[in-house]
């Protein structure tokens, strides 16, 4: 019986993309993609329904399978909805990344994405440096979601304390989070990982999305 992770395996090929890519898009990292079409975890409601508008197909194909919504002569009844809004989110500003994957400056920007998301506070930063390559691409976006859940395996946008507002910004994946700290993975392997605690944090906010240049709305 097919299940969900061959679905999404099937899809992804079928629209010329490799994990890595799905992942980027997304904004989890390569592995939750492996471990989702190999079977060992399964995708929230609200990733299923982000990689149904990537991917070009339904949730509810996705999810319980059937003929796909672009399929000719198709009799199957009518996908289910996305209900996560598309958004007008706001590009706030370009962010450069330097060693680690630092964010040393940041400069007002313009534009915006529209992307679903239930997060009315959900903003975008435009992306600049080759440090988080080949995971995160120059010129790309980040959506941050602030009133988003902090999951294991996907990438968080860290702001740590400092003088002028001027602390330590960095994209990570999350490993770990707990009541004392939270237990980071560079996007770079070579720099590995990294435990921050709390009080050092100025917040921590899931990346809800990496998209690609040609989705910016001027």
């Amino acid at each position: 019986m097919n299940s969900i992770g061959s679905r999404i395996t099937a899809a992804r090929e079928a629209r010329g993309l490799n994990q890595s890519e799905l992942a980027r898009q997304l904004g989890v990292t390569p592995q939750a993609v492996q471990k989702w079409e190999a079977g060992e975890t399964e995708p929230r409601r609200k990733r299923v329904e982000e990689m149904a508008v990537i991917l070009g197909t339904s949730a509810e194909h996705l999810l319980i399978g059937g003929s796909r919504p672009d399929a000719e002569h198709s009799n199957v009844g009518q996908p289910i909805p996305i209900t996560s809004p598309f958004r007008q989110i706001p590009i706030v500003g370009t962010a450069q990344l330097g060693a680690e994957g630092y964010w040393t400056a940041l400069s007002p920007s313009e534009g915006h994405i529209k992307f679903p998301t239930q997060d009315k506070e959900a903003y975008a930063l435009r992306l600049r440096g080759d440090s988080m390559s080949p995971a995160i691409r120059s010129g790309w976006v980040a959506i941050i979601e602030p009133n988003g859940d902090l999951v294991p395996g996907e990438y968080v946008y860290i702001k740590l304390h400092g003088v002028h507002d001027e602390g330590e910004s960095m994209v990570k994946e999350l490993l770990r989070a707990d009541d004392y700290e939270v237990s980071l993975m560079s996007i770079n392997d070579a720099f590995g990982r990294r435990s921050i605690p709390w009080e050092q944090i100025q917040h921590c906010y899931p990346v809800g999305a990496i998209v690609p240049p040609s989705k910016i709305v001027q």
